[in-house]
Order: structure tokens, then sequence, then C-alpha cells
């Protein structure tokens, strides 16, 4: 399967899992969270694979990289490095994931007034809106350049 295909795969892999999530903290719901993120960052290793193939980018190591390492080779060395650059800032797609990965492996402790953060549907939505948003941009930019 191609890249760009795979791309797609891993995200209507995640969105199916969004739809079922119902956060009631069951086992399963917890592995489906797990599974969800886990589809994500696999469809942004893909989305780093297809761009850096398509557009010619030469790395010798590159396909060994982890998708975060990935991405932060295509931010110093490719032609769409302003776009996604504005992804590795506070409020961008990777900062979110590792927030929503932290919130998966920390409990909440109930027993302190101002709780650690918890993980709702709003921010995985978010997150997942956000992926689609850069998606499109990225395609849209290679595509005029």
């Amino acid at each position: 399967m191609d890249s760009k295909e795979l791309v797609n795969l891993y995200l209507d892999i995640s969105e199916g899992l969004l739809s079922k999530l119902s956060l009631n903290n069951s086992s399963e719901d917890d592995f489906d969270k797990y599974l969800f993120i886990l589809s994500v960052e696999q469809s942004l290793d893909s989305l780093a694979i297809s761009i850096a193939s398509n557009s010619g980018f030469d790395h010798s190591q590159f396909s060994s990289y982890d998708y975060i390492n990935k991405w932060k080779e295509l931010s110093n060395n490719h032609s769409t490095k302003n776009i996604i650059k504005r992804e590795f800032d506070a409020d961008g797609i990777f900062n979110m994931l590792v927030l929503i990965k932290k919130a998966l492996h920390e409990p909440i402790n109930e027993s302190i007034i101002v709780s650690n953060e918890t993980l709702n549907l709003k921010k995985l939505n978010l997150l997942l809106d956000r992926y689609k948003e850069f998606i499109i941009m990225l395609r849209k930019t290679l595509e005029e350049c």
C-alpha cells in the first residue's frame, strides 16, 4: 500500500475509534484511546514518508526515524518547513499529541483541589481536526509548488 493511502487509512481508523469513544474509563475505552493515538501517529509517519518521497527529499536514514524525528527533519530541510514548524508550537499537533499521551499515562489525582489534566472528547476531536487541516494545507502547498 502506498504511503498516501496509508495516511488516509490510519486517519479513517482514528475517526472510527473517536466516534465510538465514550470516555467512561473502562478498559476497552482506554484501549481505544491508545489505538486512537497510535493511529494518528502512524498517519503522521506515513504522511512524512509521502511528502519526502513525492518531493525528492533525500536523507539516508530518514526511513529509520520515528514519526516525530521525520517531521523535525522535514521542518529543517523542506520547502514546507514554515507550515511544519508551526505544528511544533504550544498549540500545534505535535505538542497536543504529547499532552494527550501524558494525560493517558498519568492517573487523575482526585485528592487535590486542582486536579491534573483530564482527557476529554473535545481534546481528541481538536487534535483530529487540527491534523486534517495540517494535511490539507500541506497537500495544497505541495500541489501549488
